[in-house]
């Protein structure tokens, strides 16, 4: 059972990271953001909070919750630099043209 409560603290902790990303980010949003942007991170904070609270209905996380977990932290902290300044990207507010690309 100790194993069981590790795994759901290391489901916790990551959870309320994703948590805090998500709603800095949808805190940052003004009228332009795409809906379909506001929705994808308004399902990331749903989903981090159902998984980091699933202990209290019985369902204990184990590796499958704390891959998944971590691989959408991952790509959160990933895509920071896009959100750097505390503003949305500009593929977020609408359709970019294609020649304003920047050449990384």
């Amino acid at each position: 059972m100790n194993d069981l409560y590790l795994f759901a603290m290391a489901n916790l902790v990551i959870c309320g990271v994703i948590v805090f990303i998500s709603l800095c980010r949808l805190n940052a949003m003004q009228n332009g953001v795409l809906w379909r942007v506001r929705l994808e991170y308004a399902g990331y904070l749903g989903g981090a909070v159902a998984s980091g609270l699933q202990p209290w209905w019985g369902e204990y996380p184990e590796w499958g919750s704390i891959c998944i977990a971590t691989s959408l932290l991952i790509g959160l902290l990933c895509s920071n630099r896009a959100w750097r300044g505390d503003r949305p990207p500009r593929s977020a507010t609408g359709p970019m043209p294609l020649e304003t690309l920047d050449e990384d």
